[in-house]
């Protein structure tokens, strides 16, 4: 495989791979129109079950959801610092159709985070506007679509982009998304500009963060594979330095071109493979970066339905932090919490990750779940950080080695009941040799308790 900083050193070559990839893909998608395929929406925006019943003009729903967070050791030091918070989130949602072809939703929210000593994540605007939207069908039917507003944006599996949802706040992004669905395929081109909620009193951010892309589907009805391919542009207002001293601070400006690939069947083996590659400016510093993921596992069928999974996941790291290009692969907007820890420690970003997870149903509403990660640096000179870019550690001379450590995540999930949800889970955080040479020695430990009522259909 070719490495992004070679393949895409010349700016006119870069350029020419971009617009031949895109069009490539658009005459794909304008070409796919299989007559006996229907064509799902992308994962994370599934497509409706509205065209099967009677509308209603009016539609109000209601989320609360409680989650009480426990962490010890969070600074893997020996001195107690045990941490408790209380994370409550209330989502009110109106869905209007006035006309048939228009489709309004306002989501607001009120949020609040009690009784945390060392995370003192509360908002400034408690009670803010999540989402309000329009959907305007072009043609009067469902293969043109158009949607305005604040929104959420969700692809694939959230890796990259995601509603960012375990979070009391969530992500949305104010912009536009023309949809557009022929035969088997999908096709969302989009624009948004990230919300920016400030914290704890802190001013508004300096730059705006813009995303915009392609992002198509392809999909056979009745068949258990998929496969997306994308082009996202990631453009941060936010002026920053290099790794150059006395280089003058440039906009982040980060392309990235990528497939999906997914072989899901209720029973039996499945597998799913994404890989992406990253050119453009990280600031005054070029950036050429790649990730990529993989699973492998079985479900049984049955009722206890047990299922193991195997997955690795790897992201580009910058092993010389001092010559004017940035290596790591940036995460963009992920929904991370589900797939490297639910410690939140990592994030993928110059990452090693060997997961295996085990899954039984113990009863019809009580599903165990228990992961097991081995997290590695891949490059031990470059930072280790979590999700949203935040360093927790950092060897430029590479002497304390590539192991993060070790964590273990046990998960029970409990339906109680079509309004109620229970969930709760555990997690340990071993160190490796980087993290106690960086942070310390102790074993972080992490557990939740979380419960959500849900009342009017949240669609």
């Amino acid at each position: 495989m070719l490495k992004p900083t070679t393949y895409f050193r010349d700016r006119r070559h870069r350029t020419l791979v971009w617009f031949l990839l895109v069009g490539c893909v658009a005459v794909l998608g304008l070409a796919g129109n299989e007559a006996a395929a229907q064509a799902p929406a992308p994962q994370g925006q599934p497509k409706s079950a509205e065209s099967k019943e009677k509308l209603k003009p009016v539609e109000v729903s209601v989320e609360l959801r409680l989650r009480n967070e426990f962490r010890d050791n969070a600074d893997f030091k020996p001195a107690d610092d045990f941490d408790h918070s209380l994370g409550q989130r209330l989502r009110i949602n109106l869905r209007a159709r006035p006309h048939p072809r228009l489709t309004i939703f306002i989501q607001a929210q009120d949020v609040w985070l009690f009784d945390s000593n060392s995370d003192k994540i509360i908002h400034d605007l408690a009670t803010n506007l999540h989402q309000a939207y329009f959907d305007w069908k072009l043609v009067g039917t469902d293969r043109w679509e158009f949607r305005g507003g604040r929104q959420e944006l969700a692809y694939g599996e959230e890796r990259l982009v995601g509603t960012f949802a375990w979070d009391n706040v969530g992500r949305s992004f104010d912009g536009a998304r023309l949809r557009n669905r022929t035969g088997a395929w999908s096709n969302d081109v989009f624009w948004g500009r990230m919300v920016d909620v400030r914290r704890n009193g802190a001013r508004a951010r300096a730059g705006q963060q813009d995303l915009s892309g392609v992002y198509l589907t392809r999909e056979l009805k009745g068949s258990p594979a998929r496969v997306e391919l994308y082009g996202l542009f990631l453009r941060d207002g936010l002026r920053t330095s290099g790794e150059i001293a006395g280089a003058p601070r440039e906009t982040v400006r980060i392309a990235t071109l990528g497939f999906r690939r997914v072989v899901r069947p209720k029973t039996g083996w499945r597998y799913s493979v994404e890989n992406a590659w990253q050119f453009g400016k990280r600031g005054p510093d070029t950036q050429g970066a790649l990730m990529l993921v993989g699973t492998a596992g079985y479900v049984w069928g049955g009722r206890r339905q047990p299922r193991v999974q195997f997955e690795y996941d790897f992201a580009s790291g910058d092993n010389n932090p001092a010559d004017g290009k940035s290596h790591e692969f940036h995460n963009l907007f992920p929904t991370n919490h589900p797939y490297y820890g639910y410690a939140d420690l990592i994030g993928l970003r110059n990452l090693h990750d060997f997961r295996g997870t085990g899954a039984v149903t113990l009863h019809p509403k009580v599903i165990l779940e228990l992961d097991y990660h081995h997290f590695l640096l891949a490059s031990p000179r470059g930072p280790w950080k979590n999700a949203g870019g935040r360093v927790l550690g950092f060897d430029p001379l590479g002497r304390f080695g590539r192991d993060l450590g070790h964590e273990v995540d046990l998960t029970v999930r409990l339906p109680l009941h079509k309004h109620l949800n229970f969930l709760a889970g555990y997690s340990a955080f071993v160190p490796g040799s980087f993290v106690v040479h960086n942070r310390g020695p102790e074993t972080q430990h992490f557990a939740y308790i979380q419960t959500t009522f849900q009342f009017g259909q949240m669609r």
